[in-house]
């Protein structure tokens, strides 16, 4: 194998020697590579004289943006590339499909074979897809590499040109396959762009067309970020910055390769809509670093370049010196690209970047590398400039990155907080105070069944949305904020479509230099909990008349009884003839007694089922005398009873018909607990005392107490362990709701000595 480099001045080959030309042709197998900047008429010449010249050669062109001749690098020029093999066979192909996948596909067909080990193609950059095309080479042969590249036009994004033999094309692709058992090839890519700023998002692609970034067009995007000056020299400019992406690690530039009239851009290969990009900027030394170490101790023959135009543009004084370290190792050449195809573990399409093939057939080693030539100093101010680009991008990264992590994880804290709020019917708000001006969670919305399209009501229009009873309760509730803690109220509030819902606002002032800026503060919607409550209340107050009938039966029982007998007395008296005046005097009088008796249990029993809106001052005897009227005469009955110790003087600040219905519950309770009991002497206490400015009430009984396995149940809603025809269960429900809801106290029970024992603990003993 052998490779010889020629530029080429004119049309005509006049300067390869003679004996060259006859040693090239005495070859096997010959490969010719023309890379060339020149125009198609003066291409068209050469290609003609150059298979006049090498007949059984083929030869594969692609047109430019630079032209690489060992350690050259020229522009507008031509440079011939000549392989002679002597144990490697060749297959050329040509493809002009519209569609860039199966244009890839057809070249794969036509040269692979069982032996393949390289496929060198180029294509046309502006009329095929690169990235489709190497998928379409792919799926015929998976194994095979493939090198190449997309063909240039020196930067005019006009009309690219490949050619096969004497023909040149202006779409399709071409190429030839490398068919040998004993062919060593290896291939390199360096890359050296350098993302920069901030993460972008396309918005809106399709294959290798972007028509958004970040929500802008394309060409508005460039014009953002390079500026107006640069942005009027698209696509020649996007080059120079292409978008970057990191696909597992494997950094891919994506250069612009058409500007269209929508202000979107066609790329070398395609961009996913979604996918994250930056923008990319080169950094002359990584460019420069070129890695060759690889090679040392392989036996390369030649180097076929295929370098990204960028990387010239970039740097015109410098790019030699990337090319110099292969040139010194063995003959170089090759062309500068419009998008570059590099294997790695598939075909991939890469931009901004040096590919580089090496191949041989011999066994003999190789020269040793000379040593790379430094960077001179006069590009130490541009050194030092992109080492700070690189850094400062560098941290914002790592703030970034730190930023979307505490974004991702306050997204996720949202999350839960909405799901907990939808579970718990639990929404947040605030008011700015300025402007009296509402803003919604998303379950506030929910709960008021409002549209999120639509603005929330401001402070004024919830007022009225409020019913009128509970008004001047929000506006009392807004100045308790003034002193900085956290309040509630309970309020009615009428939606847009007339539901009434009950409310519970949580809610605290929010200062700013010492002036208050906002409120911020919670909703619970307590609808259903007020249906139930008012349910139970009902089904506890129904159970409680049930009781007091029963009670005014057992009081009417022993009048009615003597009304009755004095009845029959006076009749059989008259039967007799025995009756006097005095005799129905003093019945008439004793029926009227009687009656006046069973009125005035009724009148009890009326006042007592009275509610009271209003605290009042009492002493506990009173409450003791009024719960008497009505429950005495079942006590003595069943034989039970009924101790009191009272601190004298003890006077209270509390509701009384509420407490009195409480402790008529208790003593009901322990009644029932008493009454199917014998031979013990039935006792119900009852102690009141303060202490520590609490009003302490405990009612005991000796009815042998409550099984401990229930005892912690006993204020569930409907637990009793009365037959259902004598109780309900919600009497001691009720008795700890309206003490803990309406009378800032509680009730506790426990056993002790002989039976249970119910403690009320409440704190107001003064008005």
């Amino acid at each position: 194998m052998k490779n010889y480099v020629y530029k080429i001045e004119h049309d005509t080959l006049d300067n390869i020697d003679f004996p060259i030309q006859n040693e090239i042709n005495q070859s096997k197998d010959i490969l010719i590579q023309l890379f060339s900047g020149e125009n198609p008429s003066f291409l068209e010449k050469l290609l003609s004289n150059i298979q006049k010249t090498f007949p059984k050669a083929f030869i594969l062109t692609a047109t430019t943006d630079g032209e690489i001749i060992h350690d050259k690098v020229l522009t507008h020029s031509s440079v011939l590339s000549i392989t002679t093999f002597q144990e490697t066979s060749l297959k050329f192909a040509y493809s002009e499909n519209k569609d860039s996948f199966l244009m890839g596909q057809e070249l794969a067909q036509q040269l692979t074979t069982d032996n393949t080990k390289l496929i060198i193609s180029f294509a046309n950059s502006l009329a095929c897809n690169g990235e489709e095309f190497l998928k379409g080479v792919h799926s015929v042969n998976p194994q095979t590499m493939i090198a190449g590249g997309l063909s240039a036009d020196n930067g005019n994004f006009k009309k690219c040109h490949i050619g096969l033999n004497e023909n040149l094309y202006d779409r399709g692709a071409v190429g030839v396959s490398l068919n040998s058992d004993t062919l060593s090839i290896n291939n390199f890519y360096n890359f050296g762009w350098q993302a920069i700023g901030i993460k972008h998002t396309i918005t809106k692609a399709k294959k290798n067309r972007v028509y958004t970034i970040d929500n802008l067009t394309t060409v508005d995007f460039y014009r953002k970020y390079l500026g107006e000056s640069v942005a009027d020299k698209l696509p020649q400019t996007a080059v120079e910055f292409p978008l970057i992406v990191d696909v597992n690690g494997f950094k891919k530039a994506r250069a612009a390769t058409a500007v269209h009239k929508d202000g979107s851009f066609s790329f070398a290969g395609n961009i996913t809509e979604g996918e994250k990009v930056y923008i990319g900027v080169g950094e002359i030394q990584t460019i420069l670093s070129t890695s060759i170490d690889e090679v040392c101790n392989m036996n390369v023959e030649t180097f076929f370049i295929y370098s990204c135009m960028a990387r010239r543009r970039f740097l015109p004084d410098l790019i030699h010196q990337e090319i110099e370290p292969f040139a010194q190792i063995a003959p170089t050449s090759g062309f500068f690209t419009y998008g570059e195809f590099f294997t790695n573990d598939k075909p991939e399409l890469l931009n901004q970047t040096l590919t580089a093939v090496a191949l041989s057939e011999s066994s003999q080693k190789r020269k040793k590398q000379k040593k790379q030539k430094k960077l001179s100093s006069k590009n130490t101010t541009f050194k030092a400039l992109m080492h700070i680009i690189n850094i400062t991008s560098q941290e914002l990264h790592e703030q970034t990155q730190l930023q979307e992590k505490i974004q991702n994880e306050l997204n996720a804290k949202t999350h839960t907080l909405e799901l907990i709020q939808e579970m718990s019917n639990l929404a947040n708000w605030e008011v700015d105070l300025k402007t009296l001006k509402i803003t919604w969670s998303k379950r506030s919305y929910q709960i008021y069944n409002v549209s999120p399209l639509e603005e929330p009501p401001t402070y004024l229009e919830f007022l009225n949305m409020v019913v009128p009873q509970d008004r001047k309760k929000l506006i009392d509730f807004r100045e308790k904020l003034n002193d900085s803690n956290v309040h509630s109220v309970e309020i009615a509030v009428k939606r847009y479509d007339n539901k009434i819902l009950h409310m519970l606002e949580s809610a605290k002032l929010v200062f700013e230099n010492g002036k208050p800026i906002k409120v911020i503060g919670t909703s619970l919607d307590i609808t259903d909990i007020k249906m139930k409550d008012t349910l139970l209340m009902q089904q506890a107050k129904s159970a409680q008349m049930g009781e007091m009938i029963n009670m005014i039966a057992h009081q009417w029982r022993q009048p009615l009884n003597a009304i009755s007998s004095a009845g029959i007395k006076l009749n059989m008296q008259s039967e007799m003839d025995v009756v006097t005046k005095e005799m129905i005097r003093n019945t008439t009088q004793f029926i009227e007694d009687m009656t006046q008796k069973m009125s005035q249990t009724i009148n009890d029993f009326m006042d007592f089922s009275k509610p009271s809106h209003t605290k009042e001052i009492i002493n506990f005897q009173t409450i003791l005398d009024d719960i008497l009227k009505i429950i005495g005469t079942q006590l003595k009955n069943h034989n039970i009873t009924l101790e009191s110790t009272i601190e004298k003087t003890l006077q209270f600040y509390t509701y009384k018909k509420e407490l009195e219905h409480i402790l008529i519950n208790l003593i009901i309770n322990a009644r029932d607990a008493l009454e199917t009991l014998d031979d013990i002497d039935k006792k119900i206490m009852i102690t009141v005392y303060s202490k520590h400015k609490l009003l302490i009430i405990k009612v005991a009984d000796n009815g042998g107490g409550i099984d401990d396995n229930i005892i912690n149940r006993v204020f569930d809603p409907y637990f009793t362990t009365k037959e259902s025809s004598k109780g309900t269960g919600l009497g001691l429900y009720m008795s700890k709701k309206i003490l803990q809801e309406h009378m800032n106290g509680d009730i506790y029970v426990r056993n002790k000595d002989l039976g249970a024992e119910f403690t009320i603990i409440l704190d107001e003993l003064n008005e």
